[in-house]
């Protein structure tokens, strides 16, 4: 039976139960496909209560490292992270089907709502003008990778209906008439998340997260969209290519 620390100051049980599994998924011990011990099984490996077992297991789902069948037991689904190269313009679909990633949207709101000051005086808005609000949760193989909060302005004709957007945004702005982005303007940093960040990714306030704040111009010169963009710092990173 291996001992958790129970003094003053420890992490809760099922925390620490969590970390030494994750750390055994990342690490390789368990690879990707392979199942993870039983509720059972944890429960007597470190001597606690079933539910402190089945809690770890949450908090393991909750990340993105496994995922539980009914009936079949729960399977490690973690891939290592993805490198990004800031070379090139390209959704996040086209993004992770290069990678032989597959890519998936977790939840998708959009409506059109009077934004604030920051985002109106970068679309140039008059007072009270409306932009296009759409928040997706993007996985990648079906692990929770980036939260985008992102605006469009009305003459990109964008449905409303949830429904419809099976497909990149990218595209659906080509065939509207808009046109792909073909320059963006980005910074990057990192930051805690908030809170609604944090419910999206399912991840701890403490974990870092990558913010990519993009705003994309079409061929005409005119920006046709800015995005706040967190990906999950443990996750993902991005690489550049220099030349002289």
């Amino acid at each position: 039976m291996k001992q958790l620390q129970t003094g003053k100051g420890s992490k809760s049980m099922y925390l620490q139960i969590k970390e030494i599994y994750k750390n055994r998924i990342v690490n390789g011990e368990i690879k990707r496909g392979q199942k993870i011990p039983s509720e059972m099984e944890i429960q007597k490996e470190f001597g606690v209560s079933r539910i402190t077992a089945r809690q770890a297991i949450l908090e393991l789902e909750q990340e993105g490292m496994v995922k539980r069948g009914r009936g079949k037991g729960t399977f490690v689904i973690w891939q290592p992270g993805i490198e990004e190269e800031l070379t090139h313009i390209k959704s996040f679909t086209e993004e992770m089907k290069s990678m032989n990633r597959v890519p998936g949207t977790a939840s998708l709101r959009v409506k059109k709502l009077i934004p604030d000051k920051v985002v109106s005086n970068i679309f140039g808005l008059k007072e009270n003008e409306e932009v296009y609000c759409v928040k997706r949760v993007r996985t990648a193989d079906e692990v929770k990778m980036v939260f985008f909060v992102s605006y469009f302005p009305l003459s990109t004709n964008l449905p409303l209906d949830s429904n419809q957007y099976s497909q990149s945004i990218y595209t659906m702005l080509d065939y509207s008439g808009t046109g792909i982005p073909k320059k963006i303007e980005e910074k990057i940093s990192a930051i805690l998340p908030d809170k609604e960040v944090s419910n999206a990714l399912k991840i701890s306030m403490h974990m870092p997260v990558l913010l990519r704040e993009r705003v994309s111009y079409n061929e005409k010169g005119d920006i046709i969209e800015l995005s706040y963009c967190y990906y999950r710092g443990d996750l993902y990173k991005y690489t550049i290519s220099t030349t002289n």
